[in-house]
């Protein structure tokens, strides 16, 4: 039986509606990697907290930083990122891909106000505070507050109970780029660092559920971990070598104790260096010293967390590589620092 006029009027309807939507569809498709917005220099772009997606879209299109909202939206779940994105103050540019723009939301990487400050790991709080002076920031007043911590600022953090009472901030301190204010003041700037610390503390589980005595040791450890060695897969090793002396009754004759006492740094310290009577000098007292050396990193505090179990008993440093050279007997860390110049 032939068609219908209106069946095939129908099925042709149908047909060109799909053909439309696939067009469309592709269309989008093709559309969500360009923003090709009309703006095409850097503009300052506010996503405020609250802000749903299709007025993310639409602000984004009214700054010229995007052209079309479907493309934006249609990337923005394909790549289920929406729950990512953080809210802040953005440099944005029509001239980015709108997976760029994406990206840039998820990742936070808001404008940053204030005195950019960068703290290595292995600073010392002394290292700290002269930086901060030397960005006109309140270094001398820091250190006060680090030395001698106020009892309320101990009782704002959890970690901060774990440290004994008399205990510095040294050790707590993470090292890390920040935007400090000038108004912030001494009190402001440490708090920020202390939020940091215990925002990355948390990452290592094991540690973070530490003992008070444990958590501290581990601190310690880490320390001069931190200050000793630069590569992870070495700071693992050392970290057994340490533990394994400590349980033995021997010395850690750590170089690096020596350099906090002296406040200064020697390829190789001299017999009257390393017999300075300070209760940090590990060549003159055994176990650990009272207290952090350094502010480490995740490198070094994961390090002590998880020591590498092996046979060696001695390290050295290459003076001129930083190279670290492991040896088992004490015949082998002679011959090894004579080929090492020391």
């Amino acid at each position: 039986m032939p068609k219908s006029p209106l069946k095939y009027k129908v099925g042709v309807f149908v047909g060109l509606i799909a053909i439309a939507l696939f067009i469309g569809f592709r269309y989008i498709q093709s559309a969500s990697e360009d923003a090709r917005g009309k703006e095409q220099g850097v503009v300052t772009f506010v996503f405020s907290p609250g802000t749903d997606a299709l007025a993310l879209a639409s602000a984004l299109r009214d700054a010229g930083i995007i052209r079309n909202e479907p493309a934006f939206l249609y990337r923005l779940f394909k790549e289920r990122a929406w729950k990512k994105l953080q809210a802040g103050e953005y440099r944005l540019s029509g001239t980015m891909t709108i997976p760029e723009i994406i990206n840039k939301l998820a990742s936070g990487e808001t404008v940053q106000k204030g005195v950019k400050v960068t703290f290595p790991e292995g600073f010392t709080a002394f290292d700290m505070a002269r930086r901060l002076s030397e960005k006109g920031l309140p270094g001398d007043e820091f250190l006060k507050l680090v030395e001698a911590p106020p009892a309320a600022l101990r009782k704002q953090f959890a970690f901060l109970s774990k440290l004994p009472e008399t205990a510095s901030l040294e050790g707590v301190l993470f090292p890390d780029t920040y935007f400090f204010s000038q108004e912030a003041g001494a009190d402001g700037i440490l708090l920020k660092m202390l939020e940091n610390f215990e925002k990355q503390e948390k990452k290592i589980e094991t540690f973070a559920r530490a003992s008070d005595a444990e958590w501290y040791r581990l601190l310690i450890l880490a320390s001069m971990l931190e200050a000793e060695v630069r590569s992870e897969e070495d700071r693992r090793l050392v970290a057994d070598i340490f533990l394994r002396r400590l349980n033995m009754g021997m010395p850690l004759q750590s170089d690096a104790t020596v350099k906090y006492v002296l406040e200064e740094k020697k390829i190789q310290h001299s017999l009257d260096d390393i017999a300075i009577d300070s209760a940090y000098n590990t060549y003159k007292y055994k176990g650990l010293p009272p207290g952090p050396i350094s502010n480490p990193g995740l490198s070094s505090i994961r390090s002590a967390v998880f020591p590498e179990p092996n046979s060696y008993v001695y390290f050295l440093n290459n003076p001129e590589t930083g190279q670290t050279v492991f040896a088992v007997t004490f015949e082998e860390h002679v011959k090894n620092k004579l080929e090492n110049g020391l």
